[in-house]
């Protein structure tokens, strides 16, 4: 089975996020091409490391997990914790930005920046577990999302032919992120709000609800003391 994306892949996205990041690849290089103006296109593994905010919901699992535990929570591992995905620290990221922005050999050109390996989500779930001295206190639900790919890790052969490799390991990531979390010292538990609401609000049903129960809901929301504070 072929889990790795290379750059040279055929492109089909499945849904509609991967439909628009394509698109804007696209747009970017025709525009940029016509007018002389070099472009760069990069793909982003997941990218992980200090200052991604706890309150945003789409930082991902290292800041769920991390959230989890500073909480005194266990982290919940949705399907059975052995999808890998691919997570690459910020600092690596910046990187490759710089080398995109320096480099004119990079001119019209699609790189992915990714870790370079593959890590199952419950081995990022331990590895944060242990950086709060808490293995083995995780929650696997068996649960999933509609839609999301069992495994997905970056090939990144062609931009380390540049010179670019990652050089800080995923407990770096974790290490740095948990440390920064704890400095931060935040105060509310996003994690709760999250919970009771991610089992109600379908994103693809959400706005093909009837008006009443769509006005009802926002209401609801409204009246949450924590969600109003975040917005």
């Amino acid at each position: 089975m072929k889990i790795q994306l290379t750059d040279e892949s055929r492109v089909n996205p499945a849904n509609s996020y991967g439909i628009s990041k394509y698109s804007q690849e696209l747009i970017s290089l025709t525009l940029g091409k016509r007018d002389t103006v070099p472009t760069t296109c990069l793909r982003y593994s997941i990218v992980q490391g200090p200052r991604q905010s706890p309150y945003n919901l789409y930082s991902g699992a290292l800041r769920a997990f991390a959230l989890s535990l500073y909480f005194r929570r266990r982290p919940v591992i949705y399907e059975d914790g052995l999808q890998l995905r691919d997570y690459v620290n910020i600092e690596d990221v910046v990187r490759a930005n710089l080398l995109a922005l320096e480099d004119s050999r990079t001119d019209y050109q699609v790189y992915n920046v990714g870790g370079g390996k593959g890590y199952s989500v419950l081995e990022l779930a331990e590895v944060v577990a242990g950086a709060f001295e808490r293995d083995g206190d995780l929650k696997i639900s068996g649960e999933f999302r509609y839609g999301d790919r069992r495994h997905i890790v970056s090939d990144i052969t062609k931009l380390k032919t540049l010179g670019w490799e990652p050089t800080n390991s995923l407990e770096k990531s974790v290490d740095d992120y948990v440390s920064w979390l704890r400095e931060e010292k935040i105060a509310k538990d996003i994690t709760e709000f999250a919970q009771k609401q991610i089992g109600r609000i379908k994103l693809g049903q959400l706005f093909s609800l009837p008006e009443p129960e769509f006005r009802k809901l926002i209401k609801e929301l409204e009246n949450d003391s924590l969600f109003g504070e975040l917005v």
